[in-house]
């Protein structure tokens, strides 16, 4: 497929990012039986993420390949994964977990992270050590499963 680097995110990232966290939603966590609510689809929009980039709160990191933001994680308050999405064509090649490592290494992460996985990322994030704390749930038509690890 080709190489990566992992990057802070930037402002000027809100468009392909937004494209990218929903278009990634689609191929994975949606279908014709249980389509995209349409407050996600509201909530991934470029100005929604580019108000998240200039948030305090949060910490992002990107992996581009050339011009092309492949991957993304989002962290808020050093203790939710926000964000963690993959493009379909670049999984399994460790862009994911290079992302991970970087965000390790760079204190993104408090002793203790929480994230509200998709039901289709559950095993992506039990390889990085993230246990179920209660059944899954879901929230506006969005099932998810609230999972934690600590760091």
């Amino acid at each position: 497929m080709g190489d990566f680097a992992v990057r802070p995110a930037r402002p000027e990232d809100a468009v392909a990012i937004s494209g990218l966290i929903y278009s990634t939603s689609i191929a994975c966590c949606f279908s014709g039986a249980q389509p995209c609510p349409e407050w996600y689809r509201d909530s991934v929009q470029p100005d929604q993420i580019a108000t998240l980039l200039e948030s305090a709160v949060m910490d992002w990191l990107v992996a581009v390949n050339g011009q092309n933001i492949v991957a993304v994680l989002a962290i808020s308050e050093k203790t939710q994964v926000k964000y963690f999405f993959v493009n379909p064509a670049w999984q399994h090649q460790g862009i994911g977990k290079a992302l991970w490592h970087c965000a390790l290494n760079t204190g993104m992460f408090g002793s203790t992270v929480m994230v509200r996985s998709s039901l289709v990322a559950v095993a992506v994030y039990e390889c990085l050590g993230f246990r179920p704390v209660e059944s899954p749930q879901c929230f506006q038509g969005l099932p998810y499963q609230t999972m934690v690890a600590a760091l």
